[in-house]
């Protein structure tokens, strides 16, 4: 038995959340049986937790897209009992009973191992929102983004994916401009390695088909207009990286940025990359891009606290990152 929060859909077509006991036989009949130590709060959770049949088909169901901690058993023999693990993405969470259990159990195709260079609980302060990040910051470089350039323009920067993305590119050496609706987090903003911040409304005019140019780069986590100014003001042969479209998913532009200037439009899919790729994306997490101060985006909580946070996410009032100790 284990204990897990547990979505309910209830006759009159509402949902409860419960922190209750279950049974290890009721998870999925996959390979890898796995121990739970951390998971993370993500907004994909919260619309889980809050009946979106977009996210989760099927109820009673246990979110976390996000799972780190230690193989109990595997038919896998590239995976051993006792052997640090994590698992993001692909179903986990969704319609895949997921790390908000202290119990997982996955096919071996969605583990990975933990680099030597992350302790279980870094991982999941990464989580999805930093595989996401992470995968942003490798498409702007593997473009030519370079800190010598300019300015990289990184928006939502508040919220996991762009706090992330800043700490990142700021450890790497470039000058990143922080947009930002929540002003009041300027000071945290500049403290986790932004070199200025702006208000996302000073850069949202969507109103002309071109603008000044002044992005060497840009990461966005916003989508709508903001993403299409970016690309408006993005220097000649500068990149964009696409991951996320809270605003809208819409996108209202022209080709002049493109054929104009050669702008480049990417996308950061964490969803469903290949395992290469992401085990080298975690790597370089690990190593030459993890931050010092990784520990300051990040606040805890066990299970009975996460339908306080689930609330406050859906408002958008959490700030960096929220680690789950199931």
């Amino acid at each position: 038995m284990f204990n897990a929060l547990l979505i309910t859909e209830q006759p009159d077509k509402t949902f409860t959340r419960a922190v209750v006991q279950r049974d290890v036989t009721a998870l999925p009949a996959n390979d890898t049986l796995i121990r739970v130590h951390y998971s993370s709060l993500n907004y994909k959770d919260a619309l889980s937790a809050s009946g979106n049949k977009g996210v989760t088909r099927n109820y009673p169901h246990t979110p976390g897209i996000d799972a780190a901690g230690v193989v109990e058993s595997s038919s896998n023999p590239a995976l051993q009992p006792g052997d640090e693990v994590i698992v993001t993405s692909f179903d986990l969470g969704m319609n895949t009973a997921g790390g908000f259990g202290q119990y997982i159990r996955v096919p071996s195709a969605w583990v990975i191992k933990k680099p030597a260079g992350l302790s279980l609980r870094e991982s999941m302060i990464y989580g999805t929102a930093g595989l996401t990040a992470g995968i942003s910051v490798d498409i702007l470089l593997a473009h030519g983004v370079t800190p010598s350039k300019g300015e990289v323009l990184v928006t939502g920067a508040s919220g996991g994916v762009g706090c992330l993305s800043v700490m990142m590119l700021a450890k790497l050496g470039f000058n990143v401009v922080a947009a930002t609706g929540k002003l009041d987090q300027s000071d945290w903003l500049k403290s986790i390695g932004a070199t200025s911040v702006v208000d996302r409304k000073d850069i949202s005019d969507n109103s002309r088909p071109m603008l000044k140019e002044r992005w060497a780069g840009v990461v966005d986590t916003v989508g709508g207009d903001m993403l299409s100014v970016a690309i408006k003001s993005t220097k000649a042969h500068g990149c964009v990286a696409a991951c996320g479209n809270v605003a809208s998913a819409e996108l209202h532009t022209t080709v002049f940025p493109f054929i104009l200037r050669g702008v480049i439009l990417a996308g950061s899919d964490s969803g469903m990359l290949p395992m290469p790729e992401r085990s080298a994306i975690w790597q370089k997490m690990a190593d030459e891009w993890k931050p010092a101060n990784l520990e300051s985006i990040v606040e805890e909580c066990d299970l009975h606290g996460l339908g306080a946070k689930i609330d406050q996410i859906l408002r958008g009032q959490i700030r960096g990152r929220v680690v789950v100790k199931p």
